[in-house]
């Protein structure tokens, strides 16, 4: 679901890992920000958000603006996008 590539917007067929959602976070993050940090601090802003829940719907995981903005960790994340998704790893 969500892609490996950090280039790239999520294939939708592509399996759903914590490390891919890492890469498709790191493209609009100013540093590498550890599992518990929150990517706020790192330069993820409303913008870029927006444009990975964009992402996210279309490759088929519904999730809102809201939801990624209280979960602004990548375990908080990674936790929400594994309830929201089927086929998780």
């Amino acid at each position: 679901m969500i892609s490996d590539t950090c280039l790239s917007a999520p294939d939708p067929a592509a399996p759903l890992s914590k490390d891919a959602l890492r890469a498709q976070l790191r493209r609009f993050l100013d540093e590498e920000p550890a599992d518990d940090d929150n990517l706020m601090d790192f330069g993820l802003n409303s913008i870029a958000a927006m444009q990975i829940v964009s992402e996210w719907k279309a490759a088929r995981v519904e999730v809102s603006f809201v939801e990624l903005a209280r979960c602004a960790t990548l375990d908080a994340l990674w936790d929400l996008l594994k309830s929201k998704s089927t086929g998780a790893a």
